[in-house]
């Protein structure tokens, strides 16, 4: 049977997940040409890409005008934008791009539902009040002296407490506040990390006053992250991994794993509640010394990362985003997943030497390492 064949442009090349959901682009049943876009001009997406684009920040106000010059010239038929705030130009400038028969592959048309998703203070707020859902313990802190209430009502120091930012995407802006740590060990046994503070490390950092923080209980492990796939409202799938190790906030090592079933209704009525499409990723942290209660802790409005471990187990997120994109989903979808499926990440390096990129080994062409 013959692949259709699609354009379909991928934002964020010179994110961590970049290779791995085109990887998962090449394993579906499309026959894809790949045009790949950044902020910053990088080996990965010129390897891996057909054609490649440098274009503004995502927060410049040229950035939608040309991602869209980018899809015309290219005759784009799908945009998978893999950066958070490239789901928010494009939410706010999704006409341009319809009326060219162009789809972006959004969370949400409502730019406002998109700025509560982006921002932790509003989700949560939405979450309590719209949702009707137990979220974290948490306070809204503007200067230290709010802070140091915060603190105090958390329970600290005998309670560890988290804080971060209320608008940081990914693990930017968290940090951990826990007197029971031991310092001396953190320092002979561990690797170099900023996640450990104390307040007086976080006053030096912050002083006075500062953006909008978020001080919040403090959730204990294990850590899940789920892939969620829906459509306007109505989930399809719901794919659960519980990281086992992480680096520079991506998970390197995970395992398929299943939750509670509280947990899959709350998403549920989650994905209901804002309307959400494609696919979110959502993660979950248990409750201190509660071993079934679970809280979420952060929204992804994009493909995750390690979206590549769901296509592993079965479930082809990214094909099947297009099928929604082109109206051609299969709405009695059953999900089938491959529980107990365990991940581990490896580096691959690249090399370029005039206009070639290649691997170590170069009779490694790009198609070798796309199949």
């Amino acid at each position: 049977m013959t692949k259709k064949k699609l354009t379909v442009l991928v934002t964020g090349s010179d994110a961590p997940g970049f290779s791995s959901i085109v990887r998962s682009l090449k394993a579906s049943k499309y026959s894809l040409r790949l045009i790949a876009t950044d902020w910053k001009d990088n080996l990965i997406g010129r390897f891996f890409a057909e054609k490649t684009y440098v274009l503004p920040d995502n927060k410049s106000e040229h950035f939608a005008t040309e991602l869209l010059e980018v899809c015309l010239k290219e005759k784009v038929d799908v945009v998978l934008p893999i950066r958070t705030d490239d789901q928010i130009s494009l939410a706010q400038n999704l006409k341009q791009f319809e009326d060219n028969n162009i789809i972006p592959t959004i969370i949400t048309p409502n730019p406002k539902l998109m700025d509560i998703v982006v921002n932790k203070r509003k989700l949560l707020e939405y979450l309590k009040e719209v949702t009707k859902i137990s979220v974290m313990d948490y306070y809204v802190a503007t200067k230290w002296s709010e802070l140091e209430k915060a603190l105090d009502l958390l329970g600290y120091p005998d309670k560890p407490v988290a804080i971060k930012p209320s608008h940081a995407t990914g693990s930017r802006g968290f940090r951990i506040l826990d007197k029971s740590r031991d310092k001396r060990k953190i320092f002979f046994e561990e690797k170099p990390s900023s996640m450990f503070v104390t307040p007086d490390d976080l006053y030096e950092i912050l002083g006075e006053s500062f953006p909008e923080m978020l001080v919040m209980e403090y959730l204990e492990e294990p850590e899940y992250t789920v892939d969620i796939l829906s459509y306007k409202g109505k989930t399809f799938g719901i794919i659960p991994r519980r990281r086992l190790k992480m680096l520079g906030g991506i998970t390197s090592k995970g395992i398929i794993e299943e939750m509670p079933k509280t947990v899959n209704n709350e998403i549920k009525k989650i994905v209901e509640s804002f309307g959400f499409s494609y696919n979110v990723g959502m993660q979950y942290r248990r409750k201190r010394d509660e071993k079934e209660i679970f809280r979420l802790i952060e929204i992804n409005p994009r493909l995750q990362g390690t979206t590549i471990i769901s296509v592993a187990a079965g479930i082809n997120i990214p094909e099947l985003m297009i099928d929604m994109a082109l109206k051609q989903f299969d709405f009695n979808f059953k999900l089938e997943i491959n529980y107990g499926l365990l991940m581990e990440r490896t580096y691959f390096e690249l090399f370029q030497k005039n206009d070639e990129i290649f691997p170590l080994e170069k009779k490694e062409t790009r198609n070798d390492i796309n199949e």
